[in-house]
């Protein structure tokens, strides 16, 4: 019986007529790389995806070769890998991996193809955590500085609007410049442009501190003000490459293909038109505008919209069904439960 069933299933499968799929970690590496930036002197990208650190800073398709911006990179860089908990480690294998937060993850590769990592290990000690909470929105650390006689230096990471309104000051080269209302505005522009681009968004910021302050983390609030923004990183999981062939393969042999994730709906879009799911600058539907349908407007949306996000299991559950109706054979997968 469990062969007859085991049969059935296999030519259940062969006879889909639609996919649907998850995006993080089944369409996607799960390897969030920074994929841009952005400090006063302006953009850089960083080439290179996944975990393995090989790429480098570029700038209008060059090397990083400006002194005064690279100097800015470091510090964002190296900042957002200091106000981290996350490792980067090399296997004996050679295969590169992390333990901790794979956002966290991201400054350290991103540090690493800059070649910044070795004289920041040497440079800073870290002495105390004001750990992440939702209500702030960011996360810090205290370090010594070695270069600079173990000053203590505290190093923020976290949303730049947030960041943003602690900031007095903004670094420039090695310059730090009072942070004006053109700045500012700039600053926000500059986090509008990476969030159209569907990539995540964190910035850092530091500040060194007075002998007499206290780093414990009940006087986070006094600790994080009057800082110097550093900079802003977008951040993007990469789509896997054999994910792409295989819709490529699928499409050929007549089977639709949908993404369902509970992701943002910019991101979700980004990905699937650069697999191939949909056309470059097709939008998703989200589970809130799935819910303001009623069941003919929800039947002809599953019926041509291939992109779904912010979405509940009650929403894939409800897809698919919607699907089943219309006479399809669908197949689901993902790596989460309700996959």
């Amino acid at each position: 019986n469990a062969i007859v069933k085991g049969l059935s299933s296999v030519e259940t499968l062969g006879a889909a007529t639609v996919i649907c799929s998850d995006k993080t970690g089944t369409l996607t590496r799960s390897e969030m790389t920074i994929e841009q930036l952005r400090t006063a002197s302006g953009p850089a990208r960083v080439s290179g995806v996944g975990y393995a650190p090989v790429g480098c800073v570029e700038r209008d398709g060059e090397p990083l070769r400006d002194e005064a911006q690279r100097a800015e990179v470091v510090l964002l860089l190296s900042g957002g890998s200091l106000a981290s908990n996350a490792q980067l480690r090399c296997t004996d294998e050679g295969a590169w991996q992390v333990e901790g937060d794979p956002t966290e993850a991201a400054f350290l590769v991103a540090e690493r193809k800059l070649g910044a990592h070795e004289r920041r290990e040497r440079r800073f000690e870290r002495i105390g955590e004001l750990p992440f909470t939702s209500e702030r929105k960011m996360m810090s650390t205290i370090v010594l500085d070695h270069e600079r006689g173990d000053e203590r230096v505290l190093v923020s990471k976290g949303a730049p609007d947030v960041l943003l309104g602690r900031c007095t000051h903004v670094r420039c080269g090695t310059d730090v410049e009072p942070l004006d209302d053109g700045m500012r505005r700039r600053i926000l522009a500059d986090v509008a442009a990476l969030t159209d681009a569907a990539l995540r968004t964190l910035a850092v910021a530091y500040r060194p501190l007075r002998a007499d302050e206290s780093i414990e983390p009940e006087h986070a609030d006094a600790l994080e003000r009057d800082l110097v923004f550093a900079g802003t990183v977008g951040i993007i999981d990469p789509p896997r490459e054999e994910a792409a062939l295989a819709i490529r393969d699928a499409h050929s042999a007549g089977i639709r293909v949908i993404m369902i994730t509970g992701d943002h709906p910019r991101t979700a879009a980004r990905i699937a038109a650069d697999l191939g799911i949909v056309p470059p600058g097709s939008n998703a539907l989200t589970g809130t505008d799935l819910d303001e349908l009623d069941e003919a407007g929800f039947a002809e949306a599953v019926r041509h919209i291939s992109v779904f996000a912010r979405v509940a299991p009650v929403h894939k559950l409800r897809i698919v069904d919607a699907l089943q109706a219309e006479g399809n054979v669908v197949a689901m997968t993902g790596d989460g439960v309700n996959d």
